[in-house]
């Protein structure tokens, strides 16, 4: 009965202890897990692209019309992981990333999660610059741009509480 007693003053003790380490360093003790580095495909060729994701899933012509001119251009889509991972390619340089749950296209029940805004960034691996400008936040939507030196614009669409389905970073501006 003793030996009992003991072991629960120990583990009350210890739980004690993880509840006040926990709530020193802001109340989350685990850490931003990389969902994918972003900044590495900035303006990349389709050759180096398919050197760092493997062989696309599927290649599809993409038209497009360029908001700002009015022209109709035909870029390359590459598609990975059943839609996670969609890569605009303009004159064979990636342009954009488009990155999407596995809720929001129905193969699987992942989402993507964030405790504050802020920890969107590193889980693309991400270091914003000094001009970083949040231009839209809606709750739904979220918005930056200038991002990084490596990316112009950075969209989190489809926000619910603390999670989101969907991620754009624009690489270049010059076709959105």
């Amino acid at each position: 009965m003793r030996k009992l007693k003991i072991i629960l003053v120990l583990t009350f003790l210890a739980i004690l202890g993880a509840c006040s380490s926990d709530s020193t360093n802001g109340g989350s003790n685990k850490s931003t897990e990389l969902i994918i580095d972003a900044t590495q495909f900035s303006r990349i060729n389709s050759s180096q692209l398919v050197k760092i994701m493997g062989e696309p899933e599927k290649i599809e012509d993409y038209k497009w019309s360029v908001p700002k001119t009015g022209q109709s251009i035909v870029g390359k889509l590459y598609i990975y992981e059943k839609n996670k991972y969609e890569f605009i390619l303009f004159d064979d340089s990636v342009v954009r990333l488009n990155i999407y749950s596995g809720q929001y296209w129905g193969y699987d029940e992942s989402t993507m999660t964030f405790e504050k805004k802020e920890d969107i960034f590193p889980l693309f691996g991400i270091e914003p610059n000094k001009q970083l400008k949040k231009v839209a936040d809606t709750n739904y939507a979220l918005r930056y741009s200038p991002v990084s030196d490596k990316i112009d614009d950075m969209w989190i669409q489809e926000i619910d509480d603390k999670t989101f389905e969907i991620a754009k970073f624009t690489y270049d501006s010059n076709y959105f």
